[in-house]
């Protein structure tokens, strides 16, 4: 598709070497006024080409029409260039008969010798400067490895030593070395990237399909009410009941199509999670045990046919399952499992480096709607982060190169956790292609096969001043219809936003209570963030920067005034933050990241900020607000906003709502 859209963004510039290659052969060979002429009209062609989807993309907010915007840009900006040789020395000319008679010897054909060791020292300093930020920017990416001999903590083998990496003498973990290279502003921009871009769908083509019954998205009662279920467990679970109109429903709201849309000819599909950039790299399995409809075996969810493609219907898939995953009891009389794989190419192809953190995080959107949707059909759905990548990785029959697994969430369930299996680092080679081949690699895990006790985060609830106790939250839509409205909305009104309508957001995102935080299950190995809320304007509270004490369902003050521009040029000028009544800001420990699991924490991490983005999207659409999500933001300056020390807590996730 991108490649396409390449050949069609240079059609002017072909069709003026072709213009230009027919008057060769002709041996008409037009005059340099007419040649120049005719390329000044493609550099109009390619301004009003960059200028029109600049605006529509701008205006609409939705189509994920980018490539359209930024292929003419780098073309235009070569044409341009191109024009400025071509009319160089009418340039040249025009600052001559312009420029003072000081300036010019005394013939005025020349400038003064000092005035043109001048212009020569600026050019070469702002040459130089390019070559120096290029330089700095994109110098050697060469990195050593020091993996070791010691893949799990002597003192606890089930806790899994972090990689260190040496870069220029400096010495960290991966995770820590990964998410400072794909931090803004130090990714700029990184040349053309014409590479294949995948396709939104797999096709499994002579495969079986199931079609799926068609879906009603209609009560599911309220959204805390849901999360409550799902995070303490207490959902009912009765392994004969999943029904294929069931796991429709389930498969739908977690991911399936709920909006469609045509722009010159194309068909754009929007999805019930977000997706940055509207690429949505998540794939999703299942593996049916006891679905009643439903033949067991693996299949693919294809949401655009709404349609389960059957890829194996092996009988013992059930017990390879639970042989390469964590918490193993979970999976032993689930009637579905819900497995979630990310295609890197489709999102890393716009975002580089930074693609992992995204990806990571749409598997936490996806989840949290995959949770709650089935805690409101009284289904358990618990997640498991461990597993063995490379067995996972096989039983799918996925190449890890392009698509690797990511979650496992076991969907009605009647079992809690046991004992759990070791795991160890997966071996590391530095001779992946890309930082997000590498901290995906890096971040994986082996199976050993001894049985050891699970190790858990030591839960401690924030201390400090409990500044603003929050009201109970307010109800909205109820959840079905919410995950079927929700949108990224960037426009808001100048309302300000009710107290109550904050405190559903926060507890939504995070939990209200102290029960919802020592009982989480939600990663089972990871810690909860740190939810910041920056407040512009909420009824009843001073405008600043907030902590959220969960187990208090209160707000801490940090600073106060109005930080809400500083947020908005540290997220690239995005004017939504700088225009929303909240802003929130998830933030994770470096000490909490990496353990138990070493540098797998740092999925861990990105998937919870994931959950909590899409507990305030769900949350806010019950209610009627505006929320939408920033990947892109100047990671060192919201730190500096919230006061973070950037080398203990780093920000990951920034989410504005408005009314």
């Amino acid at each position: 598709m991108l490649t396409s859209r390449f050949v069609l963004v240079l059609l002017p510039i072909a069709l003026y070497i072709l213009w230009l290659g027919v008057h060769v052969v002709t041996r008409s060979i037009p005059n340099r006024f007419t040649v120049t002429t005719v390329f000044s009209l493609v550099v109009l062609v390619y301004f009003l080409l960059v200028v029109g989807t600049g605006i529509f993309w701008v205006a609409t907010q939705e189509l994920p029409i980018f490539e359209w915007h930024y292929l003419p840009g780098y073309l235009l900006l070569t044409v341009t260039l191109i024009h400025v040789v071509l009319h160089w020395r009418n340039m040249v000319a025009l600052l001559k008969r312009s420029a003072p008679k000081a300036l010019m010897e005394s013939d005025h054909g020349h400038f003064r010798p000092g005035i043109r060791l001048a212009g020569y020292c600026l050019l070469a300093a702002v040459i130089g400067t390019v070559i120096f930020y290029i330089g700095v920017r994109h110098g050697s990416s060469h990195i050593t490895i020091d993996s070791g001999d010691v893949s799990r903590d002597p003192s606890n083998k089930s806790i899994i030593s972090p990689v260190f990496v040496d870069a220029g003498g400096v010495r960290t973990t991966l995770a820590e070395y990964y998410h400072k290279i794909s931090s803004y502003p130090r990714v700029v921009l990184r040349g053309l990237t014409v590479s294949a871009r995948n396709e939104p769908y797999k096709e499994y083509p002579g495969r079986p399909a199931v079609a799926l019954p068609p879906v009603k998205s209609e009560g599911g009662g309220s959204i805390l009410d849901a999360y409550r279920s799902w995070v303490t467990g207490r959902a009912h679970s009765d392994a004969g009941e999943l029904t294929l109109e069931r796991l429709s429903q389930l498969l739908y709201h977690t991911l399936g199509v709920s909006k469609t849309a045509q722009y010159r000819g194309l068909t754009y599909a929007f999805r019930t999670a977000p997706s940055a950039g509207a690429l949505y790299p998540v794939n999703i399995y299942v593996l049916a045990s006891h679905v009643r409809g439903l033949e067991p075996g693996l299949y693919y969810y294809n949401s655009e046919k709404s349609a389960l493609f059957l890829i194996q219907s092996e009988s013992l898939l059930s017990v390879r399952l639970q042989n390469l995953s964590g918490s193993p009891e979970l999976l032993t009389d689930a009637p579905a499992t819900v497995i979630f794989t990310t295609t890197f190419g489709r999102t890393a192809f716009k975002y580089y480096e930074r693609s992992y953190r995204f990806v990571a995080m749409e598997v936490g959107h996806a989840a949290y709607n995959l949770g709650l949707s089935a805690a409101s059909f009284g289904l358990r759905a618990p997640m498991i982060g461990r597993f063995d990548d490379q067995a996972l990785n096989t039983m799918l029959n996925i190449n890890p190169s392009t698509e690797a697994g990511f979650l496992i969430m076991p969907i009605g369930s009647a079992r809690t956790s046991s004992p759990e299996p070791v795991f160890q680092r997966a071996p590391i080679s530095t001779s992946s292609e890309s930082f997000t081949d590498l901290i995906h690699i890096g971040t994986s895990i082996s199976l050993v096969g001894m049985m050891g006790k699970l190790p858990r985060h030591p839960l401690r609830p924030e201390s400090g001043p409990k500044d603003i106790i929050l009201p109970g939250a307010v109800q909205g839509k109820p959840l079905l219809e919410a995950i079927n409205l929700r949108r990224s909305v960037r426009k808001y009104n100048s309302a300000s936003m009710p107290l109550q309508e904050l405190s559903a957001l926060c507890a939504a995102a995070a939990g209200n209570s102290k029960d919802l935080i020592f009982n989480d299950p939600l990663l089972l190995v990871a810690a909860p963030l740190t939810l910041f809320v920056v407040v512009r304007d909420v009824q009843g509270v001073k405008p600043g920067v907030y902590r959220y004490l969960p187990a208090y369902h209160a707000l801490q003050l940090l600073k106060e005034g109005d930080f809400s521009k500083q947020c908005e040029k540290a997220s690239v000028k995005q004017e939504f933050i700088g225009n929303a009544d909240v802003v929130f800001i998830m933030s994770a420990k470096w000490q909490d990241i990496l353990f138990p699991d070493g540098d797998r924490g740092y999925r861990y991490a990105c998937m919870r900020a994931g959950l909590m983005g899409e507990g305030i999207y769900l949350q806010g659409t019950s209610l009627g607000l505006g929320v939408c999500a920033a990947g892109a933001f100047k990671d060192a300056d919201i730190a500096s906003i919230l006061g973070l020390n950037i080398g203990e807590e780093i920000p990951l996730y920034e989410i504005a709502a408005g009314k």
